[in-house]
């Protein structure tokens, strides 16, 4: 991911972080190098199982891609591809914290952009999380695919885990999902989310920007710790 030549602060505003997405747009044109070599973490190991779901989305509105208050004015947009490491990193040690100081209390929502690119997992990966999103879903199936996350392009994501993994998720009709995940609308919203992630830059994953609304979105710095990343939401929503 691009980075600024400051290292970010406890509080980054709105023109640091805008500027790192002036330079991301640099880099479109060699989006599948970049993305490779930024990529972290990914040296095709095998990371051990969370049994436990980190993230309690009861309550919490759920809308396609979109989890949250869907009138909060501030979105917080996460690119990510389901077998990377450092997105499982997020997932499961920062995500959560996010979601109790923003996202449960309605501050701001976040949006889930599948960006696929490592392998045929991933392509399979994000297939179903957005069959999921069909059914308001995609947050729980894409948190649980995280904690069982497999090395890349083993051939972890079969069809036995996701029946496994969707099973536990309350109002998800299984039968629908896999019916969903073969469907062209599904191939369509996959692709117009790579499309998408092209047009707008992203290096590798996760990337994330921030959306006010009536505005441009803008890329955060990487490497923000829980804390900075709410500091930044806070910047976005003037607290």
């Amino acid at each position: 991911m691009a980075k600024t030549d400051s290292e970010p602060s406890d509080r980054p505003s709105r023109l640091a972080v805008g500027l790192a997405f002036g330079g991301a747009i640099a880099v479109a044109l060699a989006l599948v190098l970049v993305a490779v070599v930024f990529r972290s973490g990914s040296d095709g190991t095998e990371s051990a199982p969370v049994e436990t779901p980190t993230v309690d989305f009861t309550g919490i509105p759920q809308n396609g891609a979109v989890l949250g208050n869907a009138n909060a004015k501030v979105t917080l947009i996460e690119y990510a591809d389901l077998q990377c490491p450092a997105c499982r990193q997020y997932a499961l040690t920062m995500f959560p914290s996010l979601v109790e100081s923003h996202i449960r209390p309605g501050k701001a929502k976040t949006e889930f952009r599948g960006f696929p690119f490592i392998g045929d997992d991933s392509l399979k990966a994000q297939r179903f999380v957005t069959a999921a999103g069909l059914q308001d879903r995609l947050w729980n199936l894409q948190e649980a695919l995280y904690r069982n996350q497999g090395g890349e392009n083993s051939g972890w994501v079969t069809d036995e885990l996701i029946r496994e993994l969707a099973g536990d998720i309350p109002g998800l009709d299984v039968d629908k999902l896999f019916a969903d995940a073969e469907s062209d609308e599904v191939a369509a919203k996959v692709q117009q989310g790579i499309t998408q992630a092209q047009a707008d830059g992203v290096p590798g994953t996760p990337t994330f920007f921030v959306a006010v609304e009536g505005e441009e979105p803008y890329m955060l710095q990487s490497g923000l710790t829980a804390e900075q990343m709410g500091a930044a939401l806070d910047d976005a929503l003037g607290t």
